[in-house]
């Protein structure tokens, strides 16, 4: 493995992602499962390494949610097809003086039908999806569904990471721990009976959507 770029924290919620992949491509007689949990480890690997900053950055939409801090990954559970799931995640600064900065990976889900990516990141969060957070402004808009070259989609992914890094109110979900380095997977085996931590107290995100009476 390549010199690390980032440190990688793992939301709770994504480590069960995780494990639910792996119980299914056992079961999965079509090695479609088996096939997308090896690019899920692969693009783990890839955001470790800085060799992805993922293919664009969410926003926000009425009935979906505000993830405009947020961005997505593609991937693939049968390569002769085009992508049909998403790994979602957060860039963070560093979580110490001269530490790594941080991306915090938060769900892999389907792109469409029910329970799909958007519903289970905001839940995950603590936002509704009908609902703007304040927080989030510095990240700008974007229109949903507009057509972007390659070039303007990382000139955009390279602007809010380093808003995100600047931030310190960007902060892990308290429930989030970091994948130590030695463990960052590189073979689809390494997540099957779940991943070792740094069990490192960090604060709940102040952009997670209040309680509402």
């Amino acid at each position: 493995m390549n010199h690390p770029e980032y440190e990688i924290v793992l939301g709770r919620k994504f480590v069960e992602d995780l494990q639910r992949l792996a119980a299914a491509a056992r079961r999965d007689r079509t090695q479609r499962t088996a096939y997308l949990r090896k690019q899920v480890l692969a693009e783990i690997k890839a955001l470790t390494e800085g060799a992805s900053d993922g293919h664009h950055a969410l926003g926000y939409q009425v009935g979906k949610g505000d993830l405009r801090d947020c961005v997505t990954c593609y991937l693939r559970s049968d390569p002769q097809r085009a992508a049909d799931h998403r790994l979602v995640f957060r860039e963070l600064g560093p979580g110490s003086p001269g530490g790594l900065p941080r991306r915090e990976l938060l769900a892999v889900k389907p792109r469409q039908g029910s329970g799909n990516i958007y519903e289970h990141t905001c839940a995950r969060l603590n936002r509704h999806p009908d609902d703007r957070q304040p927080g989030l402004n510095r990240f700008g808009d974007r229109v949903p569904g507009e057509r972007r070259s390659a070039a303007d989609r990382q000139a955009e992914l390279d602007a809010k990471r380093a808003i995100a890094q600047a931030w310190a109110g960007q902060q892990p979900l308290r429930s989030s721990r970091v994948l130590r380095k030695a463990a960052v997977p590189s073979r689809a085996d390494s997540v099957a009976g779940g991943m070792p931590f740094e069990r490192r107290r960090s604060s709940p995100a102040p952009t997670g959507w209040p309680e509402r009476g």
